[in-house]
């Protein structure tokens, strides 16, 4: 590998670490410190073509998971006010940026141009700063996404219009030929989101092979990219294109969490790209102008958003937190001034000052986010504001939506998923649930059980599954792995949340406790239990007095039995209750029951435990597996005659 390109990016890695240790010890948003690492990294740096190169990398993710997020649903529910309000928003800032920019001496194109620019907010500082301040859900988040969508379409649009402001011409005679490439494209997109890709994404599902399918989304991903590529449609539309293809599928929210590192790691490339290109010379030289621009972009974006709101009919208190929420400069925009630095459409000085002004509208958003309160608080003296506040009720559209909260999620849907929903539905109790076996979900669905598929230790599906609004999560069909990373992000995700966990064995349940659970049911205890209480049965033993036993054995989490071997389990059930006992033997090694002299100590085999099933017909033929629980009946001092004879 070249040693030059390493010293480069272990350069930026640890600028990058540097700063935003920094900024995390400062409170100061992530993104600003990704800016000054791009600025300082500028001037260390010659060759940074390979971090641009990277950086449009950042962008594609985006555009594919802005796809993979769309749902035809949302927008349908919301689809007044992403369509009107989407309009209106955009329409209203073009135009007043637009006058802006003849007023400061640009010619109509390309005024027309820094308006379009300035139209679009950054979805991912927008998003971020809903899901800290949990607005997602809210009215205000509803609304702010509906717009959002409709500027990321727009975005799209704006980018295939941008050589028309630039002076290009549209050539007639090439226009057939592109008509039957679009025409092939929007063919192979409806076949691929009806046949091809929901069955491979099935198959690669059913394997439960990370890795595979991992790929086969990147696959898409990519594949898709490079085909509308080939046609001449940019790769940002090709990436919201494949996001789309998957977005209808029940994989979408597990794609999510595959893509979204990927994401991460190249948006944050994206922003220190942003901070290589602003000129530090002439950003201080023009400092006086940048903020000037800063104060007045902000308030026109801020008063557009606000007039929609007000068109809108919303409450004024809503309307004012969406135009704070929106008064940035988004991601997009970078995208797009660089195509208008291709096409002539601004000089390397106003790209500069847009930089500039661009990164300080995104750095602020945060803040002003902070003062939502207070900037209402002194609005409302105005006389239209106070008066309008009090007379404006919710549209009913909105005030309909009630997400779903203090609900149980069920990780897993085997027997106990199963038994745990019809039983949660008797009470009324709501539930959501995740498997990562594509048939289940499937068969569930249309059971009309309310579960997705995915892995509950991916965040983005615990966020799927509401987790910061979920009363408890039963954790009772993973690895023991799976079960600990899924314990640890739904802490993390929701610090108040019951977790409850089902787990083999009760050597587990200290480090499953430790992990963060609240309650842990091991199944190997839980199946001895259950023997013991049939045979108590089968004596005719009182019920009552059984009953009170287990659930002495059951308090303070199974304490009596974490010190001891499942081996010893059997012989605490039955204590003091028959002559006849009930003891266990873990086997160690594979081997045929009669390597053990059960019948030489007139013992019984009642059952076997084997991983999640109990084997009750063993026959003089049964072979022992490894890791397999013996249970057994007889007198005690024939029980400790068999240990005799077994110690070797």
């Amino acid at each position: 590998m070249d040693i030059y390109l390493l010293q480069n990016v272990a350069m930026i890695l640890i600028t990058a670490v540097i700063v935003l240790l920094i900024f995390n010890k400062l409170k100061l948003p992530t993104m600003i410190g990704l800016f000054i690492t791009g600025i300082v990294i500028g001037h260390v740096i010659n060759d940074t073509s390979m971090i641009s190169t990277l950086s449009e990398l950042g962008v594609v993710f985006l555009l594919f998971i802005i796809g993979l997020e769309f749902s035809i649903e949302k927008f349908s529910a919301i689809k007044h006010y992403a369509l009107f309000g989407g309009i209106l928003q955009v329409s209203l800032t073009t135009i007043l940026v637009t006058l802006l920019g003849l007023g400061l001496g640009l010619v109509l194109n390309s005024a027309i141009f820094l308006g379009f620019l300035v139209a679009f907010s950054s979805t991912a500082i927008v998003m971020k700063i809903m899901q800290q301040k949990h607005l997602n859900h809210s009215v205000q988040g509803r609304v702010t996404l509906g717009i959002l969508i409709f500027q990321d379409i727009a975005a799209i649009v704006v980018i295939l219009i941008t050589p028309l402001l630039g002076g290009q011409s549209i050539e007639l005679h090439t226009f057939p030929e592109l008509l039957i490439k679009l025409i092939g494209v929007a063919i192979l997109i409806v076949i691929g989101a009806k046949w091809f890709i929901p069955l491979a994404l099935k198959d690669a599902a059913k394997t439960k092979n990370r890795d595979l399918f991992m790929l086969l989304t990147l696959f898409i991903c990519m594949g898709t990219t490079f085909a509308t590529s080939l046609i001449g449609i940019g790769p940002e539309l090709g990436a919201f294109l494949a996001g789309l293809l998957i977005s209808n599928t029940e994989y979408s929210h597990q794609t999510l969490g595959y893509i979204q590192p990927f994401q991460d790691v190249f948006m944050s490339l994206f922003f220190i790209s942003i901070g290589l290109m602003v000129n530090l010379h002439l950003f201080i030289y023009n400092i006086g102008i940048i903020l000037a621009l800063t104060t007045i972009i902000l308030l026109i974006k801020f008063a557009a958003t606000l007039l929609t709101g007000i068109v809108l009919k919303l409450p004024n208190k809503i309307s004012i937190s969406i135009a704070i929420l929106l008064s940035q400069i988004g991601e997009f925009s970078f995208v797009l001034a660089r195509e208008g630095m291709t096409y002539g459409l601004m000089t390397q000085r106003f790209f500069s000052i847009f930089l500039g002004v661009s990164i300080l509208t995104m750095s602020v958003s945060p803040f002003l986010q902070k003062f939502t309160p207070q900037i209402t608080k002194l609005l409302s003296k105005s006389s239209y504001f106070q008066e309008e506040g009090e007379l404006k009720t919710l549209p009913e559209e909105l005030t309909e939506a009630q997400p779903i909260k203090d609900h149980v999620i069920l990780v897993g849907m085997g027997r106990v998923g199963k038994q745990m929903t019809k039983a949660c539905n008797q009470f009324n109790v709501p539930i959501l649930a995740v498997d990562m076996n594509p048939i289940v979900v499937e068969q569930q669905q249309n059971l009309g059980v309310p579960i997705i598929y995915g892995n509950a230790s991916n965040e983005n599906v615990l966020k799927q599954l509401r987790v910061t609004s979920a009363q408890c999560i039963v954790i009772s069909a993973s690895t023991y792995e799976g079960t600990l990373n899924t314990i640890d992000a739904a802490r993390r995700l929701n610090p108040d949340i019951h977790i409850i966990v089902r787990t083999k064995y009760l050597k587990n349940i200290e480090e499953v406790i430790e992990a963060g659970a609240d309650e842990v049911i091991p199944k190997e205890f839980e199946t001895s239990i259950l023997m013991f209480t049939r045979i108590m049965d089968y004596y005719n033993k009182d019920m009552d007095e059984i009953a009170d036993a287990v659930n002495d054995l059951r308090s303070d989490n199974y304490d009596a039995f974490r010190s001891v071997s499942s081996e010893d389990v059997s012989a605490y059930l039955s204590n003091s209750f028959t002559e006849v006992e009930l003891d266990s033997l873990r086997v160690y090694n594979d081997a045929h029951i009669s390597d053990f002299p059960f019948e030489k100590n007139n013992l019984t085999v009642t059952s076997v435990i084997r991983d999640n099933s109990t084997i009750i017909y063993i026959d003089e033929k049964f072979q022992f597996l490894e890791d397999d629980i013996i249970l057994f009946t007889g007198l005690r001092h024939d029980i400790n005659k068999f240990f005799e004879d077994i110690e070797f």
